[in-house]
């Protein structure tokens, strides 16, 4: 494909320019004349962003939903108000019960004010082209419940809590110019393995840049800390080296503490989300 790819960060954990923060991630990608919004943060604040950035986010070519939590799911809410007409992709389990353990077991689910909206999701099973060099590609790893356990990470499935596989979750590829572009907010099944899958539904082009967060951002003694060990550091790093990638943006679930880190080793390909950022890949 002969285009580049614009990203403008709607929400995210951290801000420029005045604009509101939380804990959570809306992504606004520009590819080829069409504009696709991937998650929309917890609340209806990346729509308050959006005015503020001077974008419209009605009549969007595609909404893309990348997994079934709260933090990326909630301000879907305030599109379905703005756009009567808005259908959001979505993989068919993405609206099913989860939880996080991380301070005493809770549900972390899209909230009921959206997820009661059925008819604005379009189930997703497989890998689907949503427009032309626009893919979403699921996780076909196995074993992804035992990076749920210890993540601390569950789903209800036939009436038990058990480890989330992670089923809900899925990548948004984009074949540019320059290679393709990875897509996946919270990377839970692990970046490793998300370029894996990406490369087999891509016919193994290879990969340029990688954009959402990594999932290392832990709290010990109220205080945030990276969860991922120096090994788990240094595979991933070897992941992103090994294939090449050029393009790292990341955040809200990195962390700072592992933002630093992953910039310590892989320097400037590394680059921090934040509300308000604009760039191109």
């Amino acid at each position: 494909m002969g285009h580049e790819v614009g990203v403008t960060v709607l929400i995210e954990n951290t801000s420029m320019g005045g604009l509101a923060c939380e804990h959570g991630l809306s992504l606004l990608i520009e590819y080829a004349g069409k504009q696709i919004l991937l998650d929309a943060g917890s609340s209806g604040a990346f729509c308050r962003n959006a005015d503020a950035l001077g974008i419209s986010l009605v009549g969007l070519d595609a909404y893309v939903l990348s997994h079934g939590h709260y933090d990326h799911s909630g301000g879907f809410a305030e599109v379905f108000l703005r756009d009567s007409a808005a259908k959001v992709y979505a993989r068919k389990e993405a609206l099913e019960p989860y939880y996080s353990a991380a301070g005493g077991m809770h549900e972390i689910s899209v909230p009921q004010n959206v997820a009661s909206h059925r008819e604005r999701f379009l189930p997703v099973d497989g890998i689907k082209e949503i427009l032309p060099g626009v893919v979403l590609v699921p996780h076909s790893t196995e074993g992804l419940d035992r990076i749920g356990e210890k993540g601390g990470l569950y789903q209800r499935q036939n009436g038990q809590i058990v480890p989330d596989h992670f089923a809900h979750e899925q990548s948004l590829v984009i074949d540019t110019v320059n290679g393709l572009v990875i897509f996946n907010s919270c990377s839970h099944a692990g970046a490793a393995n998300i370029i894996r899958e990406a490369k087999n539904a891509c016919e193994q082009k290879r990969v340029y840049a990688y954009v959402g967060g990594l999932h290392m951002r832990g709290k010990a003694g109220g205080r945030e800390i990276c969860t991922f060990s120096s090994a788990e550091m240094d595979a991933l790093c070897d992941a992103f080296l090994r294939e090449g990638i050029e393009q790292i943006y990341t955040g809200h679930c990195t962390g700072a503490p592992g933002f630093q880190k992953l910039h310590d080793r892989l320097g400037a390909r590394v680059h921090r989300l934040s509300a308000g950022l604009r760039f191109e890949l």
